[in-house]
């Protein structure tokens, strides 16, 4: 005959069952693991980003070569829409752009301006121009819808919707306070003569992505650390032992 061993007190020690409750929370932990995970690695991929600004605090890109054999190069309409408390807006959110260019024509003088999109459209009205319809970063290649039409009868650096403009020759740069609306972007040679050929770069501060990246460093931490605990928990307790009322027994 065998006897089944007794804990002190006279009472044989038992395991707590694994329940299907305890899978249920090894999964949520899980879970919030991998998202956690996730989320924490977001944050460190932006904080690396914000490293990557130049001296002035811009992420750039380029200088790329824009050419056009008509007398206007533009860009579609930009649509911006920060929503949010009112004390959120979207230079809140990009901060400032700037766009900086230069002609390849030595000596020819450039005129870049930024506007509301709709009087951008009617000063285009009837003007032989190209507008920017997509962009392969590698190997760079712009692609235009082509507008037929005269060359600008008006000038265009006398007019008066621009937010923002420059003009001259060599290189030039226009720094703009991102604001929300409806916008264009518009370049030319200064005196509207046809073939537009120009080295452009874009940068834009964007200001929210360093509060962005701390906060998913923070929520994925917590996350991380809350489903490390669960399962911790959950295992600990499932290995734990207690006493129970039965009196030892003989097995035969």
């Amino acid at each position: 005959m065998t006897t089944t061993p007794v804990a002190s007190g006279g009472r044989p020690p038992t395991v707590r069952r694994w329940s299907g409750w305890r899978t249920l929370l090894v999964i949520l932990g899980s879970l919030l693991i991998v998202l956690g995970g996730g989320v924490f690695a977001g944050g460190a991929a932006g904080m690396l980003l914000h490293t990557q600004r130049d001296d002035d605090g811009y992420f750039t890109a380029g200088p790329e070569r824009f050419s056009t054999e008509t007398s206007v190069l533009s860009v579609p309409s930009l649509d911006i829409d920060v929503a949010g408390p009112d004390t959120f807006s979207a230079q809140d959110a990009l901060g400032k752009v700037r766009i900086r260019l230069e002609s390849r024509n030595a000596g020819t003088p450039l005129f870049i301006g930024i506007g509301p999109a709709d009087a951008v459209a009617k000063y285009l009205n009837g003007v032989g121009h190209d507008e920017l319809s997509d962009i392969d970063a590698s190997p760079f290649k712009a692609t235009y819808t082509a507008h037929p039409g005269d060359k600008p009868a008006v000038d265009a650096a006398g007019q008066s919707f621009w937010v923002a403009s420059d003009s001259g020759t060599g290189a030039r740069t226009l720094t703009w306070d991102v604001a929300d609306g409806n916008w264009s972007v518009l370049i030319m040679n200064a005196d509207g003569s046809p073939g537009v050929d120009a080295d452009i770069s874009a940068a834009a501060e964007l200001p929210v992505i360093l509060p962005i990246s701390i906060a998913a460093l923070v929520v994925g931490a917590v996350l991380l650390l809350i489903g490390i605990a669960v399962i911790v928990v959950t295992v600990a307790t499932r290995n734990s032992r207690r006493d129970t009322a039965t009196p030892g027994t003989a097995t035969p």
